[in-house]
């Protein structure tokens, strides 16, 4: 064989060396490939479910601090209406004291006209019946000196 030939079958064979290595090398670098795209798609899938899970969590918080809003309301509303029922029940007690103190007072001064009627109705009684007795009294007075006139005179 010729130099050349030799070579030429090196060259050849150096080439498809070189072939497969390059062929292995890209079937290397396909795997690596492939194997990078896994990874990042199963990174980006993690990533996915995080915020995912972040954004559920979060709605749960959020469902959850609605609904202790709406139970603080309701106490809040139960608290002021009970408020506003207690102090409902003090002005009606308190309506009522003075309704009670209004018709004690207007009884008390009912009672006192009376009281003071009847006193009058008295005073009157006794003013004419001092005068009536007075009147008799003089009567009696004028007919007893009448009398001693009359018994002091010789008959």
């Amino acid at each position: 064989m010729s130099e050349k030939d030799a070579r030429d079958k090196t060259t050849t064979a150096d080439t498809a060396d070189d072939l497969h290595t390059a062929q292995t090398e890209i079937r290397h670098l396909k795997g690596t490939i492939a194997a990078l795209r896994e990874s990042l798609e199963a990174e980006r899938y993690g990533r996915e479910q995080a915020v995912q899970m972040a954004v559920a969590i979060a709605n749960d918080e959020i469902v959850q601090l609605k609904a202790t809003v709406g139970s603080m309301r309701d106490q809040i509303e139960s608290v002021r209406a009970a408020k506003d029922e207690a102090v409902q029940d003090v002005v009606r007690a308190n309506a009522d004291e003075i309704a009670q103190l209004k018709a004690t007072a207007s009884a008390l001064r009912d009672q006192l006209d009376t009281v003071r009627h009847d006193h009058e109705q008295k005073m009157f009684q006794l003013q004419r019946e001092a005068r009536d007795e007075n009147k008799h009294l003089q009567g009696t007075i004028q007919e007893l000196r009448h009398n001693l006139e009359g018994a002091g005179k010789p008959h």
